[in-house]
């Protein structure tokens, strides 16, 4: 291989933002890492916006000028990367520098696969009527890593009707390390690197699948941004809900949408039609037998009641068992709330801001952040802040960590 690492970035549209993470990612890294770019925007502006800056080689450009599917330009973008590793990111995040050292680290040591913490964030300017100015989080690090199998990790994410991914310890090509052979293995099954409608989910669980050793770290090595035009800026706004036939994800391409799935369009059923059409293209017929239709449809019934009718729709269709639904809807709330949860059939608004009131205080609690700094203008900056604050917690864990011939924590 080139390089030692191929950071992938599919963009469209989204110019002035794409621009800052190359020149982010180039100005923090050195010549063993690949910035592949893969430009399926309405024109080719950002090919000369790139052109502007002092790249070399190591910058990758191409722009598909016919409209596409996100996961073939996804897809694109890992097949032309030349990197041992790659980690693949959206074009308003960032990688923290010292990811180089933490990946060459794994070479030596024939890790295939990191999944870093997912601690830093940052929010664009004008992303959040809260944070005007941009604003960047850094929540809890420490040196702490451990070795899970994601192939016995993905029973849970199964069984949780593939609602519960930030806490999935599976293999994540989006914000991950993942040595480029494990993706080949993807490709010779199934005659592509992805599929579905999210190639995140797609490759977590088809990843996940070729996989028996995952190191999970305590630290981030890369930052999830939001800015105005993207998915998470969608979901600071609230704006990321809609009928089916109105996903954006359908543009450019046919789809058969998954039947263990209800019919509107959301994070939750994107994230569970993506996992579906990853075991299907796997083979792995046993894995989908764990798959939860009634946990799924507890999480929507809570948090989407504008879409009952769908739900229930799919939840019959299934042939479900509504006990185990109420059982998992009550399974939300803590004891001395279930009495006020009891006919959640025709109370399921009430029910709907209960629960989203205590799931709320729950994740502000354990997601507590410990550094916050409003008025970050752009990613570099928000880098070059977390990468001071945190290259001491990195040093000791490549300094303390210790592995064996097969890439096995001890």
């Amino acid at each position: 291989m080139r390089y030692l690492l191929s950071i992938v970035i599919p963009t469209r549209n989204r110019q002035k933002y794409a621009v800052q993470s190359v020149k982010q990612i180039y100005n923090v890294t050195d010549d063993r890492v690949q910035v592949i770019v893969q430009d399926n925007s309405d024109d080719n502006s950002l090919e000369a916006l790139l052109s502007k800056e002092s790249f070399d080689d190591r910058v990758k450009y191409t722009y598909i000028a016919k409209r596409i599917p996100g996961v073939d330009n996804y897809a694109g973008g890992i097949a032309a990367s030349e990197g041992e590793y790659v980690c693949c990111i959206g074009d308003d995040d960032g990688v923290l520098r010292q990811i180089v050292k933490v990946t060459e680290w794994a070479k030596a040591h024939n890790v295939p696969v990191i999944k870093p913490g997912v601690q830093a964030s940052y929010i664009w300017p004008a992303t959040s009527k809260e944070f005007p100015d941009g604003c960047l989080n850094l929540e809890y690090t420490d040196s702490s890593y451990f070795n899970v199998n994601p192939q016995e990790e993905l029973i849970p994410f199964l069984r949780s009707g593939c609602t519960d991914l930030p806490n999935a310890l599976l293999v994540k090509a989006y914000h991950g390390i993942v040595k480029r052979e494990l993706f080949e293995k993807i490709k010779e099954k199934t005659g592509k690197y992805c599929g579905g409608l999210s190639p995140d989910i797609y490759l977590s669980v088809s990843l996940s699948l070729n996989c028996s050793s995952l190191l999970c770290l305590n630290m981030p090595l890369t930052i999830f941004g939001a800015c105005r035009a993207s998915t998470t800026g969608d979901s600071i706004n609230r704006t990321n809900v809609s009928k089916l036939e109105d996903a954006p994800h359908f543009i450019g391409q046919p789809y058969t949408w998954s039947e263990k799935v209800p019919r509107f369009y959301c994070g939750l059923n994107i994230w569970a039609d993506s996992a579906m059409h990853a075991l299907d293209d796997m083979g792995a017929v046993e894995q989908k037998k764990l798959y939860s239709v009634e946990k799924l449809s507890a999480e929507c019934l809570l948090n989407y009641r504008k879409y009952k009718k769908e739900i229930m729709e799919n939840f019959y269709r299934n042939n479900c068992d509504k006990n185990e639904l109420k059982r998992d809807i009550l399974g939300y709330f803590p004891s001395h709330c279930k009495a006020k949860v009891k006919n959640f059939v025709k109370g399921i608004k009430p029910v709907a801001s209960l629960y989203r009131s205590i799931r709320d205080k729950k994740q502000e609690k354990e997601n507590a952040e410990v550094f916050v700094k409003q008025g970050v203008s752009n990613i570099i900056e928000a880098e070059d802040i977390i990468s001071s604050t945190i290259s001491h917690t990195i040093d000791t864990f490549l300094e303390n960590a210790k592995v064996d011939m097969d890439g096995v924590i001890k």
